[in-house]
Formats: C-alpha cells, structure tokens, sequence
C-alpha cells in the first residue's frame, strides 16, 4: 500500500516540477514512506508481544500442572499418614511396630508439608502457584500490549491510506486527517509500550 502510494507520488511528482502541489505531494509521499516504516516496526513489536504471550502461557500451564500434581502426592501423603496413624490406636499391638508406624507417619506428614510449602525452596505448591500466577500476570500484560500495538497498527495503515487519497484527489483535508490519525496512531503506540494504556 505504501509502495503503491509513492509510485503515484512520484508520477504526480513528474507533472509538477514547478513546486506548489509538488512540493506538497512530495511532502506526502515522504510521510507515507515514515508512517509505514513506523507500522512496520510497530507491528514487528506486536508480534514479538504475542510470542511473550504464548511463552508466558505455557509456562503457566505447566505450573499449574506440576501444581496439580503436587496436590495429588500431597493428598496421598496424608492419607497415608491418616492410615498409619489409625494402625498405631489397636489395643495390644507390638511397640515397637506401633512406634515404627507413627515414624512412617510422621515422616508422610513432613513429606505433605513439605509438598504444600517448601521453605527456602521453590518447589512447593504455594511456591509454585505464586510463580504460575505472575506468569498469568506476564502473559496478560502481554496480551494487551499485543492488541493494542495491532490497534496502533491499524491506525498508521488508515493514515497511509488517506494520504494515498490526498496524492490521488489533492484533496487537502484528507493530508490533514491522515496525519493526526498517524501522530495518534504513533503516541498510542508508544504509551502501550510504556504501559500506560
């Protein structure tokens, strides 16, 4: 679109060596070549946000699988400790296996705790789900800058298409439309970059 648009700047270009329009023409023809290498850097940038966003998407999911499985070992530890805990209550039983079941006992307990909460590691469920939820965070913010640089995007190729019109029509108001379309288009572009749209 923007080549298109420059080659019929140029051809208007040859008819009007003497300046005025021409000049004006030529003006337009360099601002749609700046307004498309702009998209193009902005949409090279969107594409690079929907990338970190399936990578923080994945990463997510695979957290929260690691953390469902960790709740499922986590629930047979204490089953297992329940289990072994009620074998040690028989009356008349041999102490010394009623003190070796309430070690293996102990032991399933420390391994559920240790499993939900891993002080000092990173390898428990609420470690893990601290770790998947700001992967959801990253994947989020991702998204939205991804959708709005494409919204930015679509904004620069509207501008272009209108300063196209201009050089076509030498209709001066769709000069001036097209380029306060590509200045909002851009600032828009650059405060999704910074965050703050």
């Amino acid at each position: 679109m923007a080549q298109d648009s420059l080659e019929h700047a140029h051809g208007h270009q040859s008819h009007h060596q003497d300046g005025g329009p021409a000049t004006l023409t030529r003006a337009a023809a360099v601002l749609v070549a700046v307004i498309a290498a702009v998209a193009v850097v902005v949409e090279m940038t969107a594409n690079d946000r929907q990338t970190a966003y399936l990578a923080h998407d994945v990463a997510a999911s695979d957290l929260w699988s690691q953390y469902q499985g960790k709740s499922v070992r986590r629930a047979v530890m204490e089953q297992s400790a329940l289990l072994l805990e009620a074998e040690t209550g028989v009356p008349g039983a041999d102490p010394a296996r009623t003190q070796k079941l309430e070690a293996e006992a102990a032991a399933a307990r420390a391994a559920a705790a240790k499993l939900q909460d891993d002080d000092g590691g990173h390898d428990g469920m609420r470690q893990i789900a601290a770790h998947a939820a700001q992967e959801e965070r990253a994947r989020d913010a991702a998204l939205e800058q991804h959708e709005n640089y494409e919204r930015s995007v679509r904004g620069l190729q509207i501008a272009i298409v209108l300063i196209g019109l201009f050089m076509a029509t030498r209709l001066v108001w769709l000069l001036g439309v097209g380029s306060v379309l590509g200045a909002v288009a851009l600032v828009y572009a650059v405060l999704s970059g910074l965050s703050l749209v």
